[in-house]
């Protein structure tokens, strides 16, 4: 199966277990702030500790309207969200404007950030970030299936 892929889901709030995951070689592990043991120090601790690894950090917030959750998981580096309690088609398309910078959605810019520092320093670095981050974020909805 060459287009499967594997993760896992943390729901520890520590960074030495989101390390060990994302070295041990899955493709993507998703850190769960909805559930989990997750506060906002504890998830900027958990993205810093998976960062030199390959593996694409996914953070769940809270649901569709979670504005800040989003923005704050991929400013401090996340590579994509997971939106539980998606309802409708209204619900989706707010999530993910939340996920997008202008004119495709409605994120702020906010710097000095880790999602920036991936991409450089400075102008040039918040520039490439800007140019690139609405092509690159992964916005992943968990549907209700009662609604669909």
């Amino acid at each position: 199966m060459a287009d499967s892929n594997f993760g896992i889901m943390v729901a520890s709030g520590s960074p030495a277990i989101a390390e060990a995951v994302a070295a041990s070689g899955v493709d993507w592990l998703c850190i769960d702030a909805q559930h989990g043991a997750v506060t906002y120090d504890v998830l900027h601790n958990m993205l810093a500790a998976c960062s030199s690894h390959k593996a694409k950090v996914i953070v769940r917030v809270g649901g569709p309207n979670d504005r800040y959750g989003m923005q704050q998981a991929l400013d401090l580096g996340a590579d994509g969200i997971m939106v539980p309690l998606v309802n409708n088609r209204k619900d989706a398309e707010e999530a993910v404007s939340y996920c997008l910078f202008a004119p495709q959605g409605q994120r702020s810019v906010a710097y000095p950030v880790r999602a920036v520092y991936h991409k450089g320093v400075g102008g040039p670095g918040l520039s490439r970030y800007l140019a690139e981050a609405n092509k690159e974020v992964e916005v992943w909805l968990q549907v209700r299936p009662q609604y669909v």
